[in-house]
């Protein structure tokens, strides 16, 4: 029996021990500093305060799921017309109707038995046979409708998809301690922080740090580390191991650094300066060296890219990447003429649209095709050419296989000339496909790379055998021809086909980009493409911005709620109770210690709801206690010797006690499955706590009781 019960309090000891070393992390300002390293290395999870205890910025986005049906549609289209063409030689015409439907048309009746399932494969548990509609065509059409249950299937799946693209942009952009979650079809994100400027410092160093690795690695360095320091938002340091990390640097800018140590080059999203001694050290690592951004560079971050907005344009950028054939040859309708050139002697653009028409220069290969007299709209603005095309006669609309699009080009003004030649940005029209004949679905790599011809920033994409397959064959079957390379619906480029390119390896030029230098915007491209395409498009519904006072507050009356609430029930407890009170007051400090050390180990977040479930924890830790103690009051009246009415108190009580635990467990986990942000981290701490209070409040105090009952003479209860 005594070698039992040294055995509990061992563990007990142990257990304890554990969470504590598991809390303090969390619980000391700067661990990193003040605490001993083994600590934060062995133990280095930490619980995370919730927006609403440390402020920051709510934003909620709802998912367009349909618009990623509709791609899938196209997708499916696509590849059916290739196989029916590869394996049946024959053009299948096919079209999407609505979000859920395919017409396959064919051009004669007897063609419909080449619809067999080595090319019709690709729709099995996606697609199913359906009646045609009425009409002459019906005898040579098949129609593909998507069930209801594989459309609730693909909205789930979006906005799931969608979840973790965002994750990983928020990720590559270093902000600490995020919080993502889904909300039916939104998504929640919440970066809190404890101001706008540290978290725009952080991802700036973090940007900053990538790009120099890159550099370095580039110019022959084996291996390069970087690490963020976390006492100094700006900073970042490199280390090169067994090298010379400041030469490497010199080598690396040599035309861009300065001697004293300023780097302003195009490679790196801003102006870094060499840090001459980290923290002050008089001895200095020389495979080692820390960066920081320039005074000059920290201002124009936290001036232009303030309040998060950079962090949203990269959250928010859709970053589909489609490839369509440039079109000016079909014939539009009964003009006889390409649809551009129709449209502009149909007379319905005028003078005051802000809209210019031009004739563009020939263009092809020989060989192959050769376009002649294309004819393209220019407009200053994207907003004048959008407007006009959205708001023609439905018979002035190119048909279902085409669209118009638009993309930013440079052209030379008159009014600068005379001051050497002045470039300003329009945007201008291009007739493609509708149907993009490569997807952002077939990127393998992203890299930021520089134009040899002007030394523009571009971006290199590397495409998956699949999609270089594809590539491949768009650029052998229209040699002369243009391609369209399309990104958030503009066109950034428009390259000729001068003969098949084999190899999927593709170069975006990016041109001019709006508040942004060449060089950010294509790092920002890398990190979404990187990250993925959002599977359809988001549209924000709320942001929200917490302040930091707002949420110090909401910590201090938390805190002093939570006092109270327990300073309550410690009173009452010592004093209804007695000694038997004092052992249930340190079962709840034991508890409280419990849960914060489950709530590290999982990495859970701390709201103000989880401080009120704590505190709703303590009372139903209490709870156990009075039942259990009751019951031996009951049974020391009954005349029970003292450890006889702890037994039989403990025994009697256990089954209530897992009774009420277990129906307030189910309440909790509904609230989890069901509820979003404070609910969730209400029933987080709520469901703990339950598991935790059974835990302290049945088997922790009966230790208590079973060692003063395990001396002679125990004769006596204090309750």
């Amino acid at each position: 029996m005594r070698r039992f019960l040294r055995l509990k309090a061992v563990v007990l000891f142990v257990v304890s021990l554990l969470a504590t070393l598991i809390v303090l992390p969390s619980l000391v300002p700067n661990p990193d500093e003040n605490l001993p390293s083994w600590i934060t290395s062995v133990f280095p999870n930490r619980f995370k305060l919730g927006l609403d205890l440390q402020g920051g910025l709510h934003l909620e986005y709802s998912v367009a799921v349909d618009e990623a049906i509709e791609q899938n549609l196209d997708q499916i289209a696509g590849e059916l017309e290739s196989k029916f063409r590869e394996k049946k030689n024959v053009d299948v015409k096919i079209t999407r109707r609505g979000i859920d439907s395919l017409v396959l048309e064919f051009e004669t009746p007897d063609q419909l038995s080449l619809a067999t399932d080595d090319v019709m494969g690709i729709t099995f548990g996606i697609l199913e046979r359906v009646d045609s509609d009425p009409g002459p065509d019906s005898s040579r059409t098949i129609t593909l409708q998507m069930p209801q249950s594989v459309i609730a299937d693909n909205r789930a799946a979006a906005v799931a998809n969608s979840l973790e693209t965002v994750r990983k942009r928020v990720d590559a952009m270093g902000v600490a301690e995020p919080s993502i979650y889904p909300k039916n079809r939104q998504i929640v994100v919440e970066l809190p922080g404890k101001s706008d400027a540290e978290a725009e410092a952080r991802a700036a160093a973090s940007e900053a740090s990538a790009a120099v690795k890159d550099a370095l690695i580039r110019n022959g360095a084996e291996h390069v580390i970087v690490d963020l320091l976390p006492e100094r938002m700006w900073d970042f340091r490199v280390t090169v191991p067994e090298g010379d990390a400041r030469a490497l640097l010199r080598t690396t800018f040599a035309q861009t650094m300065s001697e004293d140590g300023v780097i302003f080059d195009p490679q790196l999203p801003a102006e870094l300066q060499v840090v001459t001694t980290d923290g002050g050290e008089s001895q200095e690592d020389p495979s080692s060296v820390v960066l920081t951004p320039s005074e000059s560079a920290r201002e124009s971050i936290l001036a232009e890219q303030g309040d998060f907005r950079r962090l949203l344009r990269v959250i928010e950028r859709q970053a589909v990447l489609t490839m369509h054939l440039v079109d000016d040859e079909t014939l539009f309708r009964d003009t006889r003429k390409p649809y551009l050139r129709a449209l502009y002697e149909s007379g319905l653009v005028r003078q005051g649209m802000g809209i210019s028409v031009n004739l563009e220069s020939d263009y092809g290969r020989e060989g192959g095709v050769t376009v002649r007299e294309p004819v393209a709209f220019y407009a200053k603005d994207f907003d004048t050419l959008d407007r006009f095309f959205k708001n023609l006669p439905i018979e002035w609309r190119p048909p279902p296989e085409l669209k118009v699009a638009f993309g930013p080009t440079p052209i030379q003004t008159r009014r600068g000339s005379s001051s050497g030649g002045g470039v300003e940005t329009v945007y201008r029209t291009y007739v493609i496909k509708s149907r993009a004949s490569v997807s952002g679905r077939h990127i393998v790599s992203a890299s930021v790379g520089f134009s040899q011809d002007d030394g523009g920033a571009e971006v290199d994409v590397k495409l998956d055998s699949e999609g270089a397959r594809l590539f491949e064959v768009m650029s052998g079957e229209n040699v002369g021809r243009k391609m369209a390379i399309v990104l958030d619906d503009q066109v950034r480029s428009d390259p000729i086909f001068n003969e098949p390119i084999p190899g999927g390896n593709v170069r975006i030029a990016l041109g001019a980009t709006p508040n942004q230098s060449q060089t950010e915007a294509a790092n920002d491209l890398v990190k979404v493409l990187k990250s993925g395409s959002l599977p359809a498009r988001l549209q924000k519904e709320l942001e929200l911005k917490v302040g930091a006072d707002l949420g110090e507050e909401a910590v201090r009356s938390g805190f002093l709620a939570f006092v109270l609430g327990l300073l309550a029930v410690v009173i009452f407890m010592i004093v209804y109770y007695r000694m038997s009170g004092f052992i249930a007051v340190i079962a709840i400090v034991l508890n409280m210690l419990y849960i914060l050390a489950a709530m590290a180990l999982f990495q859970a977040t701390l709201t103000l709801p989880g401080i009120a479930g704590i505190v709703l924890t303590i009372g139903m830790a209490v709870d156990a206690n009075v039942i259990i103690y009751e019951r031996i009051r009951d049974y020391l009246r009954e005349g029970y010797s003292a450890r006889a009415a702890v037994e039989s108190g403990y025994d009697r009580a256990f089954t209530t006690i897992v009774d009420a635990q277990l129906t307030t467990a189910i309440a909790g986990l509904v609230l989890y499955q069901y509820g979003s942000g404070p609910i969730q981290g209400f029933a987080v701490t709520l469901l703990i706590g339950i598991a935790t209070s059974i835990v302290t409040g049945v088997s922790c105090t009966r230790l208590f009781f079973d060692v003063q009952a395990n001396r002679r003479g125990f004769d006596r209860v204090s309750i």
